[in-house]
C-alpha cells in the first residue's frame, strides 16, 4: 500500500509486538450509538460484527490499547447545524445517557475482546491475554451537568481521562467551532477541571478554544493532553491554499500544551477533516515534533470506519504508516515514544499528582 522500506517494517513490526501501541483516541466506530437513533449521518452504529473486526485488526497491527470515548452529547449532534446540533438537551438527559453507555460499555465487552484499564499498570496483564486495554474517557462532559460532584462517579467507573468539551454547547466553556460564550472556561468548568485532575484523571483540551484550553491548563495543575488535532503548518504535498478544519491548532496553541508537560494526539482523519494521504500525516506530525519535541506527541484515530480514508481503511494499515515514520528519519525510541510512552507517562503523571488520596487499584 505504502512506498516503504521492507527493513523498516520489520523493525516497526518488532517494535510493536515488544511495546504495543496506544490508540489515544477511539470511538471504535461510534460504539456510542449502539441501541439509539442518531441524527447525524456520520454516527450510525455499524454493527457489532464491524465492531469486533475494527478490534481484530488493532490488536492484529500491535495497537493492543485505546482510550476509548464515552460521548453524552451525540443523541443531538447534527454537525452543520446551528451549534452543530439538531436540539438542545433536555433537563437529566446527558446524565442519563453517561448511564446508558456504561451499560452498553458493559455488554460489548461481552462481544469483543477487551477488557478496561483502570490504570498503566492493568495493561501488560490485558495485553498477554490477548485483549485490548481500554482505557476510557468521556468526551464532551456534559453528564455533570450543574454537579461537579458526578465526577466521583465517573472516576468509580473506570474514567481516566476528562474531556470538557465536545460539538454540542456546554455549560462548562467555550468549544472550536461554535461562538464563544464565557472567554474561555465558565467557573463551572474550573470547578470541573480541578475536581478531575484532584482524582487523577488526564485533562484533554480537545475541541476547547485557545482560551479554554489556557484555562484548562490553569485549573489542571501538571500535564494536560489534546488528545485529537493536527497542526496548521506549510505544507510541500497539500494543495496550496487549502482550508484546514477548526479543529485544527495552531504552533501556540501546541506549544501551550507542550509547556505543561502534555502531549498532543495526531489525528488520523481523512479530509476534509483531516489529511489525504499518509504522506501528508506524516509532514504534519513531523511539522508538529519540529515546534513541540518527541516528548509531546502521540498516535490518535477517532471514529474508524467514517473517518478514515483510502489510505487507511483500518489497522491493516498501521504498521507500514509506523514504517513510514523511521523511512522519514525518526529513530525507534522516538517512534515508541510516539506511539506508547509518551501517553503512559501523562496517565503515570496524572495519578501520582492525584490529591485525593488514594488512586484506582488495580483489577482483580
Amino acid at each position: 500500500m505504502f512506498d516503504i522500506s521492507e527493513e523498516n517494517l520489520a523493525r516497526v513490526k518488532a517494535l510493536l509486538d515488544e511495546s504495543p501501541a496506544i490508540d489515544f483516541h477511539t470511538h471504535l466506530g461510534l460504539w456510542e450509538t449502539r441501541g439509539i437513533e442518531i441524527h447525524d449521518p456520520m454516527g450510525r452504529y455499524p454493527g457489532d460484527e464491524a465492531i469486533l473486526r475494527h478490534v481484530r485488526a488493532m490488536l492484529d497491527a500491535g495497537c493492543r490499547s485505546a482510550s476509548l470515548n464515552i460521548c453524552s452529547d451525540l443523541p443531538i449532534i447534527r454537525l452543520g447545524a446551528p451549534d452543530n446540533v439538531w436540539r438542545d438537551f433536555e433537563e437529566g438527559e446527558a446524565w442519563r445517557e453517561y448511564q446508558r453507555l456504561i451499560r452498553q460499555l458493559h455488554e460489548l465487552l461481552e462481544i469483543i475482546p477487551a477488557a478496561i484499564a483502570r490504570r498503566p499498570d492493568d495493561l501488560a496483564a490485558i495485553h498477554e491475554r490477548g485483549d485490548l486495554a481500554l482505557m476510557l474517557s468521556v468526551e464532551g462532559a456534559h453528564m455533570i451537568e450543574d454537579d461537579p460532584g458526578r465526577l466521583e462517579q465517573l472516576y468509580a467507573d473506570g474514567i481516566g481521562k476528562f474531556q470538557p468539551l465536545h460539538y454540542a454547547r456546554s455549560r462548562l466553556g467555550d468549544i472550536q467551532t461554535n461562538a464563544p460564550e464565557f472567554g474561555g472556561l465558565s467557573d463551572l468548568g474550573k470547578e470541573a477541571v480541578r475536581r478531575a485532575a484532584a482524582l487523577g484523571m488526564v485533562i484533554d483540551s480537545a475541541h476547547a478554544t485557545l482560551a479554554a484550553t489556557a484555562d484548562m491548563a490553569e485549573a489542571a495543575g501538571g500535564p494536560m493532553v489534546l488528545s485529537h488535532t493536527l497542526m496548521r503548518h506549510d505544507s510541500k504535498i497539500s494543495p496550496p491554499g487549502i482550508t484546514r478544519n477548526p479543529r485544527w491548532i495552531d504552533a501556540d496553541h501546541a506549544r501551550l500544551i507542550a509547556e505543561t508537560g502534555g502531549v498532543v494526539g495526531c489525528w488520523v482523519n481523512t479530509a476534509p477533516i483531516g489529511v489525504s494521504s499518509a504522506q501528508e500525516l506524516v509532514e504534519a506530525v513531523l511539522a508538529l515534533i519540529d515546534v513541540v519535541g518527541i516528548d509531546h506527541v502521540c498516535w490518535s484515530t477517532d471514529l474508524l470506519q467514517v473517518g478514515l480514508g483510502d489510505w487507511f481503511p483500518d489497522f491493516s494499515a498501521f504498521p507500514g504508516i509506523c514504517a513510514m515514520f523511521l523511512d522519514a528519519g525518526l529513530g525507534e525510541s522516538e517512534l515508541k515514544q510516539f506511539l506508547s510512552d509518551n501517553v503512559l507517562r501523562v496517565h503515570a503523571e496524572a495519578l501520582q499528582r492525584s490529591t485525593a488520596g488514594h488512586v484506582m487499584p488495580p483489577l482483580s
